[in-house]
C-alpha cells in the first residue's frame, strides 16, 4: 500500500510531462489568492474560437490535478470519476465547503510536486487569441 506522498509524486510525474514550469508556478499563488474554483475557471478559459483553451499548459496542469483528486486513494470520495478541471469545477460547486477545503489543500500539495518535476520552461500562454 502506498502513502499519500507516493501517490502525489507518481501522479505529478505524469502531469509534469505535459506542462511547463511557467504555467505550474503561478497556480499555487492563484489558488491561495482566489480559491480553487476561480483558478479552475481561469485555467479552463477558452479562446475566442470557443474550442481551444487560452492557457493550454495551465489547463493540462489543472487537468492532472483533477485526475489526482479523483483517485480513491486520496480520500476525497465525492470527486471520484472526475476527469478534468471543467468537471472538477462543476463537481466542487455542488459539494460542502469542507470538501472544497480538503480538495484545495490536496491540490496545493500535489501542485508542489508537479512544479518540482516540470522540466520545460515555456510561457504561461502558448498563443494569442
Amino acid at each position: 500500500m502506498k502513502n499519500l506522498e507516493q501517490i502525489r509524486a507518481a501522479g505529478a510525474l505524469e502531469t509534469a510531462k505535459d506542462t511547463t514550469k511557467a504555467a505550474v508556478s503561478k497556480l499555487p499563488a492563484m489558488i491561495l489568492a482566489n480559491g480553487l474554483l476561480a483558478t479552475c475557471a481561469f485555467g479552463s478559459e477558452k479562446k475566442k474560437d470557443g474550442n481551444n483553451p487560452k492557457r493550454p499548459d495551465m489547463k493540462k496542469a489543472l487537468d492532472g490535478t483533477a485526475r489526482h483528486l479523483a483517485k480513491g486513494e486520496v480520500g476525497i470520495t465525492e470527486l471520484q470519476g472526475v476527469m478534468d478541471c471543467d468537471q472538477l469545477f462543476t463537481t466542487l460547486c455542488d459539494l460542502s465547503s469542507m470538501s472544497l477545503q480538503r480538495a484545495t489543500g490536496e491540490a496545493l500539495a500535489f501542485l508542489g510536486y508537479v512544479k518540482r518535476f516540470t522540466a520545460k520552461e515555456g510561457s504561461e500562454e502558448n498563443s494569442e487569441d
